[in-house]
């Protein structure tokens, strides 16, 4: 005991020591001229390894003696006799363990974790000092609580007695709240479910992160035994928070790798060496590589001064026939994003994409985040978007567009952030697509939905002998090497963007602006006449300003010129084409791009209702279905297989009814 007490003295004085020294001197005075609006010292644990290297790892190996030697030291050193009860927390710890690597044996100790925050429970008081009266004669006890099973007195000083009474209004309490901690995505290979730990903050550290958050906790592992099951289950007894963004832009770059990557950027082929890097291992598709690879650059976030927000993620979905790689395209975007999330709409609820309400170990509501929160600054890949229930797909809108998640469930209502860029793949209803028909015809999505993608992308598996011939060779040539032929290596390929990410948001220019405005006027105002159809809207244009943004990142240009513009504009071009174009009228239709029913065949559809509207009287309100179909043929050239469609369908949306076998009246 004696030799405990002789360490805890020494490191005491070593601690006055070093608070004493002009890098910790200024922190300490700043934070005890604060206090107590502030109750926390930060020190940097470099600092006390280099200070004294044995007390640094005595903190590692004892860190709760430690830590009160610490804080014993600036109670010493308090100049103004304040008995500062400050909290010291240590930032910058070397001892950084994995969270599937913190077993057993780190029982006791120091560590650092790094990992999401999966959900934060609602924030409880912590009694630090139980004060009890003595039943029989009316004496004060203190007695400090070291956990959340209170310790009575053994007996009354004064009288002998044994029971007590709480009073509970002049006992001392503490803030506290419980987190669960999941480790990385990035660090997950496939397949393995991720470790998750519960951490427990107190005093200053409560209310400070939300579910999302990318952290390291500094903290004292420790275990406490379940009262009901007898086992021992490890938490983290939190000593510090350090906020880790993770992103791209986090990614180690050496002086080496920036030399290599201007080196790239300033080769003239650089586009074209990017896109055929970007998932090499499927052969064509030139055009959604090309938007992925966009995508994975991204645009500029506006902050604008009405505290509204213009997103700078671009929205991508692939539409496309089974067996063309759709999922391995999103596979290999999930694996290149550091916070690449990829799952199945077969196997994803809406609260498994947004948040869930979940209750605590005390019966209290807490949030506990899903899949689009965990891929806040990232991407988030779906498949199958097609398959999801639609009331699960509703909670992904505005995640979409506000890139926030509101959350109003069990008495909670909160916002949490989702600012990812999404990259859907969707199949055909009917096995195949088709071109005469518009696109939420088939696939099972609502427009709201599809008007947000700023591209989509429809991906066919035609017959063609030269481009069969490549395909063929090139997967032949992976299964008999297993070696993909990249252009760029992957991992320069994840540097480049990070660099290209990281660098201050390209400016438009004055150029660019006009060549904006030119196409968005020129497309608008081939639609004047009154039966055009609509052929773009406000939406592409901010669409167009982000796919300009992320074709200046990709030469690391400072100032997005015409000639991004114009890149930006053929390949919306091609997408709008793909998937805009009314075979009927030969325009793009913005309403077709985005789901919504085309001109050419809202105008059949008044005409049909006319038609029945016409021979309403002639056939006293009763007009047979074989007439009405004649009718349009002869007089308006409307196929018949097409007006008889029209016709079932007014009929589904009850604009006209029955009135007898196969006889219709409007409404």
């Amino acid at each position: 005991m004696d030799t405990i007490t002789e360490k805890s003295k020494t490191s005491v004085a070593k601690f006055e020591e070093f608070f004493s020294t002009p890098e910790c001197k200024e922190i300490v005075s700043e934070a005890l001229a604060k206090y107590p609006d502030e109750r926390s010292v930060v020190v940097n644990y470099l600092q006390l390894e280099m200070f004294d290297p044995d007390l640094a790892d005595l903190l590692i190996e004892k860190p709760e003696e430690v830590i009160q030697a610490a804080q014993k030291a600036i109670k010493n050193i308090d100049t103004a006799r304040k008995n500062a009860d400050l909290q010291v927390r240590f930032e910058n710890l070397s001892n950084v363990i994995p969270l599937r690597d913190l077993k057993s044996k780190y029982i006791g100790k120091f560590v650092a974790v790094d990992g999401i925050i999966r959900k934060a429970n609602e924030i409880r008081p912590r009694i630090v000092n139980a004060m009890f009266e003595c039943r029989s004669c009316m004496r004060l006890h203190e007695v400090p609580q070291k956990s959340n099973m209170i310790s009575e007195p053994a007996l009354c000083q004064e009288c002998g007695g044994r029971s007590f009474r709480l009073m509970q209004d002049e006992s001392e309490f503490i803030d506290t709240q419980t987190t669960k901690l999941q480790e990385p995505l990035e660090n997950l290979s496939g397949g393995e479910q991720p470790r998750q730990i519960n951490v427990v903050l107190e005093d200053d550290l409560v209310d400070t992160i939300t579910p999302g958050d990318i952290i390291r906790i500094t903290g004292t592992l420790k275990t406490v035994r379940d009262e009901q099951t007898k086992l021992f289950k490890n938490y983290i007894y939190c000593n510090y928070i350090d906020a880790l963004e993770q992103e791209f832009e986090e990614l180690k770059i050496s002086e080496e790798d920036e030399e290599k990557i201007k080196e790239l950027a300033a080769n003239p082929d650089v586009y074209n060496k990017i896109i055929n890097s970007t998932a090499p291992s499927i052969q064509g598709y030139r055009e959604v590589k090309e938007a992925i690879a966009l995508q994975l650059f991204g645009g500029c976030v506006k902050e604008l001064e009405d505290k509204t927000r213009i997103r700078g993620d671009i929205h991508i979905l692939i539409v496309g026939d089974p067996g063309i790689g759709k999922s391995q395209i999103l596979k290999y975007v999930s694996k290149l994003a550091p916070r690449g999330i990829y799952t199945s709409g077969k196997g994803t609820s809406g609260v498994g994409l947004t948040a869930a309400a979940v209750k605590d170990d005390l019966g209290g509501w807490s949030l506990e985040a899903g899949a689009l929160v965990l891929a806040d600054r990232g991407n988030a890949c779906v498949d199958e978007l097609d398959k999801m229930r639609s009331e699960d797909r509703s909670a992904i809108h505005e995640a979409l567009e506000q890139q926030t998640i509101s959350i109003a469930k069990a008495g909670i209502m909160a916002t949490l952030n989702s600012r990812c860029a999404m990259l859907a793949a969707a199949n055909p209803k009917f096995g195949r697509f088709d071109r005469y028909k518009s696109v939420a015809e088939q696939i099972n999505l609502p427009a709201p939905i599809l008007s947000r993608f700023d591209l989509i992308f429809v991906v066919e598996d035609k017959p063609d002998a030269e481009r069969d011939r490549k395909l063929a060779g090139h997967i032949l040539n992976i299964h008999q090497t297993a070696e993909i032929p990249f252009e760029i290596d992957p991992e320069l390929l994840r540097k480049y963007i990070a660099y290209a990410r990281k660098q201050s948001s390209p400016e438009l220019t004055d150029g660019a602006i006009e060549v904006l405005k030119e196409f968005y006027v020129g497309m608008r105002g081939s639609a004047e006449d009154e039966d055009s159809p609509v052929p773009i809207t406000a939406r592409q244009l901010e669409a167009l300003v982000r796919l300009s943004e992320a074709n200046c990142k990709i030469r690391l240009g400072k100032e997005v010129t015409s000639d991004d513009a114009k890149r930006a504009i053929k390949l919306q071009q091609d997408c709008m084409r793909q998937v805009g174009l009314d075979p009927d009228t030969g325009k793009v239709d913005i309403d077709k791009v985005e789901g919504r029913t085309p001109k050419s065949e809202r105008d059949k559809i008044k005409l049909i209702m006319n038609i029945i509207k016409e021979l309403g009287e002639e056939y006293d309100g009763k007009v047979p279905r074989d007439i009405i179909i004649e009718e349009a043929s002869a007089k308006h050239n409307i196929g018949e297989d097409k007006a008889e469609q029209i016709v079932n369908k007014l009929h589904q949306q009850g604009m006209i009814i029955e009135s007898g076998r196969n006889h219709y009246k409007a409404i």
